[in-house]
């Protein structure tokens, strides 16, 4: 079934619609991209800036706190029995209610202190405060059913850092977070001894209601952390996806070390941390790529719906436009139909809105005419090349008259005793034959060297028996295929530039033929005058088919060019010389039998 041809205006018209439908799409793929891109750096900054305001609302809010810790240094008895104590290891118990004391005067009710501990240098607990007596334990190493960070405050105070704690845990019985703070108490001279270190527990919500002031808690998930510890503050609504991220993350931050890098990107949530000058507290902030899709998709949607108006109106713009323009082409065809039909004295109106179709209806009718007259032309050479192949007929009994009247002569020769005339007859009759049967190009080494053979019988009736002949054919060889004609020229060749003119008694023509390898090689060697085998071997290379049509050294340059056309450039003549000594050359061909031959 022939499949049905698009016409020229609907090709035009799905090639511009789609030209343009692709370009869209493509503009709106990178649109896409550079939105979500440019969203996304602004919410990223957004967070940043509020992040930063939010890190310098709480660094102010520990700094007041740390300020109310130092207040201890007044309690001049308590720092003065407390120096003694670390010094000479006195008792410290009349001071257990000085924490309590301390917490109310110092404290306000918007610092949300939880508990406070007091601390010798040797962990001994002097004073402490709790809110809820039964929630809090009385000494943080005491306490039991669950983990309050002592261990961590046990390494900060026997450690070589001097900058305030902070850190986290959470007391189920109080059902609150709970951020600790610790303070180191030392000396101020010059070693900067150690006194003690006071411990305060403040209620996690005074972070998280400084956090929720400067993010937006829906679909984000908002949390303070100190590198090497525990979570200490987290606010947000987070989703599952976030909550399994965010623990992922604490983990990490947990067991933070240098080479430590964060991701900025995880199952589409886009994590941002901002660090704290002056004390160790970072804050991370897990972003939902659902706050990037509203306007994303507003904007995308009023997108399609320009590129819906402008695909309609580039197809309307386009079926007009084709028409214009394939319209003079369409005339043309059905013309040109009508002409293929038998309608030849018809003619391709050349109108059009182009140079080019003007053009081309103008040429088309200029070959119409061109076409008339060559099949006038053509019909007489056809009347021409009949009566050429009738007297190339009668010309193929011209050569049949000239061999029986060789073997006529070879008869009557032989009748009349004269043997030398009737060997010198058969030997022309063959080399006739075999030079004028050109039904096939190949022929093989045995029927080479046969018409060689008969060529130096003719050669040696004419000019005497003066050269001595060396036939060394491998047995293996004479199967051989190789194109007609091929040896006999080089032969000639030698005994007419090589051994003709040379004054030499010992005059010698050696003809052989071996295998090398996957080839055939025949040499043709000669002890004649020798030739400049460098130039020549040039001119055998170059294969200059115009040399070997105007005829000069027609005899070898023919042979290496028909070689080289059947075989390839690899194959064909070679020669080697030496002036005053001689010279060999050298036919390479491929090795091809028969059975070979017919296998292929």
């Amino acid at each position: 079934m022939k499949s049905k041809k698009w016409t020229m205006r609907k090709a035009m018209l799905v090639l511009c619609i789609s030209s343009v439908l692709f370009a869209l799409l493509l503009q709106t793929f990178l649109f896409q991209k550079s939105l979500r891109r440019q969203i996304r750096a602004e919410i990223i900054s957004d967070h940043e800036i509020s992040l930063n305001k939010m890190q310098t609302d709480l660094s102010s809010f520990i700094h007041t706190i740390r300020g109310e810790m130092l207040t201890i240094y007044s309690e001049q008895d308590l720092i003065n029995d407390m120096r003694d104590a670390a010094e000479q290891d006195t008792s410290l118990k009349d001071y257990y209610w000085r924490s309590w004391y301390f917490a109310r005067k110092r404290f306000t009710k918007e610092d949300q202190l939880l508990a406070m501990y007091l601390y010798d240098t040797k962990d001994h607990l002097i004073s402490s405060y709790r809110y809820n007596s039964v929630a809090y334990p009385k000494d943080i190493y005491k306490s039991e059913g669950y983990d309050d960070n002592s261990d961590r405050v046990y390494d900060y105070v026997h450690g070589k850092r001097t900058d305030l704690m902070i850190s986290g845990y959470h007391n189920p019985d109080a059902k609150k977070d709970i951020v600790r703070l610790v303070l180191k108490l030392h000396n101020y001279d010059a070693d900067r001894s150690g006194l003690g270190y006071l411990v305060c527990d403040i209620n996690s919500a005074a972070f998280t209601s400084i956090m929720s002031k400067y993010v937006d808690v829906e679909q984000v998930c908002l949390w303070l952390q100190p590198l090497n510890d525990r979570v200490v503050a987290m606010t947000g609504q987070a989703s599952d996806s976030q909550r399994r991220i965010q623990k992922q993350l604490a983990k990490a931050v947990e067991n933070y070390y240098k080479s430590t890098k964060l991701e900025q990107e995880y199952d589409g949530n886009y994590l941002i941390q901002v660090s704290q000058e002056n004390y160790n507290l970072e804050a991370f902030v897990l972003v939902s790529q659902s706050l990037l899709t509203a306007t994303q998709k507003s904007l995308i949607r009023t997108l399609l719906i320009i590129m819906a108006a402008m695909l309609l109106a580039i197809t309307i713009i386009v079926l007009f436009l084709s028409q214009w323009l394939t319209k003079p082409v369409e005339e043309m065809s059905s013309t040109i139909t009508q002409i293929k039909n038998g309608e030849t004295q018809l003619r391709v109106r050349p109108v059009g809105w182009s140079q080019e179709l003007t053009t081309l209806g103008t040429e088309f009718n200029e070959m119409l005419d061109r076409m008339q007259v060559m099949a006038q032309e053509e019909l007489q050479h056809k009347m021409l090349v009949e009566r050429t192949e009738y007297k190339m007929l009668q010309a193929q009994i011209n050569p049949h008259f000239l061999y029986n009247t060789l073997d006529t002569m070879s008869g009557i020769a032989n009748a009349q005793n004269c043997p030398m005339v009737s060997g010198m007859c058969r030997s022309l009759s063959a080399i006739f034959r075999y030079s004028l049967n050109m039904t096939d190009e190949l022929s093989t080494v045995q029927n080479e060297m046969s018409h060689v053979r008969n060529y130096l019988y003719v050669m040696d009736v004419r000019n005497g028996s003066t050269v001595a002949y060396d036939y060394q054919i491998d047995s293996e060889t004479l199967a051989d295929q190789m194109p007609r004609i091929c040896i006999q020229p080089v032969v000639e060749n030698a005994l007419t530039h090589g051994l003709r003119n040379v004054r030499r008694k010992d005059k010698k023509l050696l003809i052989r033929s071996e295998h090398v390898g996957e080839n055939l090689v025949i040499t043709v060697q000669d002890n004649g005058a020798g030739m400049d085998a460098e130039d020549m071997n040039r001119l055998l290379k170059q294969n200059d088919m115009k040399r070997v049509e105007s005829g000069i050294s027609i005899g070898i340059l023919n042979v290496n060019a028909r070689l080289k056309k059947l075989f390839g450039a690899d194959y064909g003549l070679h020669i080697d010389s030496i002036v005053g000594e001689g010279t060999t050359v050298t036919i390479t061909v491929p090795a091809v039998s028969p059975e070979i031959s017919d296998n292929t």
